[in-house]
């Protein structure tokens, strides 16, 4: 695949991942900010109608009347902002005592006026029989009737020694207005540190692969080399065999005896079962250690035993056809069928005859290997 069109998918993946968990998030923020907006509006309404009214209850035990007290409360509310918050003042006939708005000041709650939604209990009920129950109370004021109107909340709390309740309102669209603005801002701000993370992503993963894609040739070229390396050792396996086997079918001749080495044998003494057996070495395929014992395996795929070590074999045997591959393995040059790469800077042998175990040429002796191969 085209790396710049992996690369954008995997910018395009991480994009969407980080934007649907972003929007997710920021979604359950939204809604868990505004619970917890209402929540502290009913509990600052709830707070502060009882202090407005231990203060009116103070002002009337201080002898003061409740006309006067009723224009103390108004003067102090008189022409605020009740567009968002304010502070009002019922009887429990429903009648506004004291209102931001002086022009609302005598208007008469009616059953059909608006109702409420009690926290309490979560019932519905006309607002204006919870003023004349005369208890504290909160909860969400809807205008079913009055669709230009938007929610309150609302908490009313009574005056002791009178039939006042003191109301405080919350205007729902403007809290909605004011939230939506701030989750506007943090959704933004979010969106822009996602683009930010998104990229810082993108750059930190060319980096990683731009490193990996380093690595990868680097080790691809030295499989290549490894590759050119064992081609030729395989190369010299084959001149090496067709050697060996022009210098076997001359030595057979009388004319050309004294080719032999002196030290090597034409054959060795063997045993199968309770048989003493005389082995031709141009026979044997490989010889083998195992638990102790020496087996002399021939291309016939035929096994005997030996009482002799493989060093003492091997000091019989031609070093030029045959090679002491490790510590359990003598091999035949004419046996091998294929040298393959194995691990780091090793080799394996792959024979004609079938083998049991893995031959493996160490990297201590890979170049010693190389030097017999090319005699």
């Amino acid at each position: 695949m085209n790396k710049t069109r992996l690369y954008t998918r995997i910018l395009i993946a991480i994009s969407s991942i980080v934007l649907l968990i972003s929007l997710a998030s920021s979604i359950y923020l939204y809604y868990a900010a505004r619970e917890e907006l209402w929540n502290s509006k009913i509990t600052s309404g709830e707070r502060e109608t009882r202090e407005i009214a231990a203060l009116l209850e103070q002002q009337l035990k201080s002898g003061l009347t409740k006309a006067k007290v009723i224009e103390n409360l108004q003067r102090s509310i008189e022409n605020t902002d009740f567009k968002s918050d304010f502070i009002c003042m019922y009887n429990q006939k429903g009648i506004e005592l004291c209102h931001p708005n002086p022009a609302l000041i005598g208007i008469v709650i009616q059953d059909d006026n608006s109702e409420i939604k009690v926290t309490s209990n979560k019932t519905n009920a006309p607002f204006n029989s919870v003023l004349k129950g005369g208890k504290k109370s909160s909860g969400l004021r809807t205008f079913p009737n009055n669709k230009n109107r938007s929610s309150e909340i609302v908490n009313v709390y009574p005056v002791a020694q009178t039939d006042w309740m003191v109301a405080s309102h919350a205007n729902l669209k403007v809290l909605q207005e004011q939230l939506y603005s701030l989750y506007l801002q943090f959704f933004v701000t979010l969106l822009l540190s996602t683009l930010l993370i998104t990229f810082s992503c993108y750059l930190i993963i060319r980096l990683i692969y731009k490193k990996y894609d380093t690595d990868i040739e680097l080790e691809i070229k030295n499989l290549n080399s490894q590759v050119s390396e064992l081609q030729i050792l395989n190369e010299h396996l084959n001149k090496s065999q067709e050697r060996i086997q022009h210098t076997t079918d001359y030595t057979n001749t009388e004319d050309n005896n004294l080719l032999s080495i002196e030290s090597s044998k034409k054959r060795i003494i063997t045993y199968h079962k309770d048989e003493l057996i005389k082995l031709d070495i141009k026979e044997i395929a490989y010889i083998f250690l195992e638990n102790g014992i020496t087996y002399i395996c021939t291309f016939k795929e035929r096994q005997y035993t030996s009482s002799n070590s493989l060093d003492e074999i091997m000091k019989w045997l031609d070093n030029s056809t045959f090679y002491r591959a490790n510590r359990q393995f003598i091999i035949n040059i004419e046996v091998i069928q294929a040298i393959l790469l194995y691990g780091k800077n090793q080799l394996q042998l792959k024979l004609k005859t079938a083998v049991a175990t893995e031959i493996i040429i160490s990297k201590n002796k890979v170049a010693e290997f190389k030097q017999w191969l090319d005699q």
